[in-house]
């Protein structure tokens, strides 16, 4: 698909404009209203404002989706994580992102520190670890290079994030499933985010390179500090779980394991939804043998449709939230 571009003629025209929107005079913003016909790049264009090097509306915050996928592509050759399979699935997902929150990388485990293990779970090890780089932000063009930031809530001089090994992920399918379902939400704030992969150089399996929650699940949430929480911090909870279950089920995707266990707490009361290992697309069904499976997940939280035989669905979802909202003991 041809993607629209500002012509000549009106950058000709708005060239020495302040780059943010915001601050434009009124007569400025008029003639932008007159001069930007197609809605997609005048919304751009005010979100986000005009990138530096193409003086197109940028794609997202300080993000230039055609200029970036360049720097991206031009790196190709100096990475590999010596999976054909895993190199061509990194690089599908950064010639499309649109947001810095839309990246992945390959990350070498040497760029990590302190790797200490958190838990165990039927399908994969959880790994907490210091990330000595940060994650991509934005492209430097005066040092030609990427930026990164150690920031999540808040600004870290270790930058923590979690190592999420799968269990035989040298059977790739399953992980680059669980990778892309997090990184077509990310875009959310509710949504854990996924930074990249990497690898154990002992066992070979693939690794997930995920944000590192402070404060554990909303489970050790409920069990530590029931008694003491607010009623509005309950609610607040409960609104930030259903936009983020929203947000996956507008991705056109259904998240099959919703419960407390997959519900993260950070510092500044953040909430965010994690582990969607068992997503998939709402519209496809499952195949003849994933009927005949066992049912996953948690009992308390999984649908009595899916217990007597039937698919997971979007309602099964909604299903768990309503077992997380009885939980956290509120009428909605």
């Amino acid at each position: 698909m041809e993607e629209f571009k500002l012509s000549d003629d009106v950058l000709e025209q708005i060239k020495d404009f302040n780059y943010n929107y915001y601050s434009l005079t009124d007569e400025q913003r008029s003639l932008i209203d007159k001069l930007i016909l197609n809605e997609e790049l005048k919304e751009r264009y005010k979100e986000n404002g005009l990138c530096q090097d193409c003086k197109q509306p940028n794609t997202g915050e300080t993000w230039c989706k055609s200029c970036n996928s360049k720097h991206f592509q031009q790196n190709f050759k100096n990475w590999t994580s010596g999976n054909d399979e895993v190199d061509k699935f990194i690089q599908k997902m950064q010639l499309k992102a649109k947001d810095y929150r839309e990246t992945l990388e390959w990350i070498e485990y040497d760029r990590f520190e302190n790797v200490e293990y958190l838990a165990k779970g039927g399908f994969g090890t959880i790994y907490k670890a210091i990330w000595r780089d940060g994650y991509i932000r934005e492209w430097d063009s005066e040092n030609n290079q990427w930026k990164r930031v150690k920031f999540w809530d808040k600004d870290y001089e270790n930058f923590p994030v979690v190592l999420k090994c799968l269990h035989n992920s040298q059977d790739i399918t399953d992980f680059l499933r669980e990778m892309e379902s997090h990184t077509i939400t990310s875009y959310d704030d509710y949504i854990a985010r996924c930074y990249g992969i990497t690898k154990d150089p002992i066992s070979n399996d693939f690794m997930m390179v995920m944000f590192y929650a402070e404060n554990g699940s909303l489970r050790q949430l409920l069990n530590d500090s029931f008694n003491s929480m607010k009623w509005e911090k309950k609610v607040d909870t409960l609104q930030r779980i259903a936009r983020g279950l929203k947000n996956i089920h507008e991705q056109g995707l259904v998240h099959c394991d919703f419960h407390c266990g997959n519900i993260l707490n950070n510092v500044r009361n953040s909430t965010y939804i994690t582990d969607l290992g068992l997503c998939r697309p709402a519209n496809v069904k499952p195949s003849q043998n994933e009927c005949e499976k066992q049912v996953y997940g948690v009992l308390p939280y999984v649908a009595p449709e899916v217990l007597r035989g039937k698919e997971y669905t979007q309602k099964s979802d909604v299903y768990g939230f309503g077992i997380i909202a009885y939980e956290a003991k509120i009428k909605l």
